[in-house]
């Protein structure tokens, strides 16, 4: 009966799914579905059809979800996870991974790379990176993703949804040693790795938690005195932006923030955030800030004090991190190492004031593990396939050459 039904009406049905992981799975019911689901057009009537839903979660809310999620990265090829496989940064509901890797010619570690899509289970492999530097550390490895050719769609209430149909994106590999920064830069236009020195002032330390991926650059932050000495690294240029901000007179005295289990800066709603614990066990007071659009000064978000807070009653000596969710700066993730609520994830609701369970986390973790908060977005952000750019050229170039080749053998 379904396949008497005409395009229409089974798009129609099909919009009407909760969210995008079933309507992705109905692709392979067969050629026709797949061929419905997989245009432009689909896309943005389901992305209206959803537009008061709000599917940007860091995690799932269902732990028994939570642990199939860990697990999702299993779809990747065998060899890839047993390769010490390792969640580096995310973009959305995009993942970026890196797995330990030997070169042919020394035995020297390198890092080789890949991106994913947990929901969708679509993934590319990106080329070797070049040889790891000698004398420099590896900070961080970051994704910087941007929309090629924006649609904007209008869901009324004045909010807009861009809508891009494909992306173009970078890895930026971040190497630190004194007064110099090099990066490895890989982009999915060229789909070729390339090597940027920067020279940037004095010696700021570049870490896992201070670095950030901020409107197509990487931001990152290092405290001095009262300030935050900020730098902006645009990826396209390889050009190196100092700027300084000052700390946001938060609860906790300054010397906290030089401890990075009490503090983390993310970037909610499109804007810069900062949340910050009074102390590190059983924190009592946690406060959000955002950076306004000058980048001088900071606006409270909400605070408020975790022990007088609805369902407070985690009493165990466990150090908390926070992070803050991707698309509402008045939740606060903690999760806690340490003591019986150890690998717990707690939910803080500033606004509301409570404070619940949310998941329990079954992977070990080690104290230089940091959560990536993975966004299930209103429909699948579509893996930059830069395979399929080298191979359109490819095929461009070939068939220019079997132009001119007949054109010569019809040349009388």
């Amino acid at each position: 009966m379904i396949s008497q039904l005409g395009d229409d009406l089974l798009v129609q049905i099909l919009i009407r799914l909760p969210d995008p992981r079933p309507a992705c799975r109905c692709k392979s019911v067969c050629k026709r579905w797949n061929s419905l689901i997989s245009t432009p057009s689909f896309n943005r009537r389901f992305v209206h059809h959803h537009r008061s839903s709000n599917h940007h979660l860091p995690l799932p809310d269902d732990p028994n979800e939570l642990q199939s999620t860990i697990r999702r990265l299993g779809f990747l090829p065998r060899a890839y996870v047993l390769n010490d496989l390792r969640v580096l940064d995310c973009f959305k509901d995009l993942v970026l991974c890196g797995f330990w890797d030997l070169y042919n010619n020394n035995d020297i570690p390198g890092r080789s790379y890949l991106i994913c899509n947990p929901f969708t289970k679509q993934w590319v492999a990106l080329p070797l990176a070049p040889k790891k530097r000698i004398g420099y550390e590896q900070a961080v490895a970051r994704l910087v993703c941007e929309p090629r050719n924006p649609k904007k769609l209008y869901l009324g209430d004045d909010r807009v949804f861009v809508y891009p149909s494909e992306y173009r994106f970078r890895v930026v590999c971040i190497y630190s040693h004194m007064k110099s920064v090099k990066l490895d830069l890989f982009c999915s236009e060229s789909g070729k790795w390339t090597k940027e020195a920067l020279v940037r002032p004095g010696h700021i330390k570049i870490g896992n938690k201070n670095v950030t991926s901020w409107n197509g650059e990487l931001l990152w932050v290092y405290i001095e005195t009262r300030d935050f000495d900020a730098g902006r690294i645009d990826p396209v240029v390889a050009a190196w932006n100092p700027f300084r901000i000052d700390i946001p007179p938060t609860c906790i005295d300054v010397s906290a923030f030089y401890e990075k289990e009490r503090w983390d800066i993310s970037v909610s709603q499109g804007a810069l955030h900062v949340v910050a614990l009074e102390e590190r066990t059983v924190p009592t007071c946690s406060s959000v800030w955002r950076l306004e659009e000058d980048r001088k000064s900071w606006k409270k978000q909400r605070e408020t004090l975790l022990k007088t807070a609805v369902g407070f009653n985690y009493k165990s000596k466990s150090s908390c991190l926070p992070f803050l969710h991707p698309n509402n700066p008045e939740v606060v993730f903690l999760h806690c190492r340490g003591g019986p609520d150890d690998n717990a994830i707690l939910s803080c609701d500033l606004r509301r004031g409570e404070l619940e369970f949310f998941a329990k986390l079954e992977v070990l973790a080690c104290r230089f593990t940091v959560l990536q908060p993975i966004r299930v977005a209103c429909w699948p952000t579509p893996i930059p396939r830069y395979e399929e750019l080298r191979e359109a050229c490819t095929m461009e170039v070939t068939a220019f050459g079997f132009r001119a080749a007949l054109k010569q053998l019809l040349r009388p």
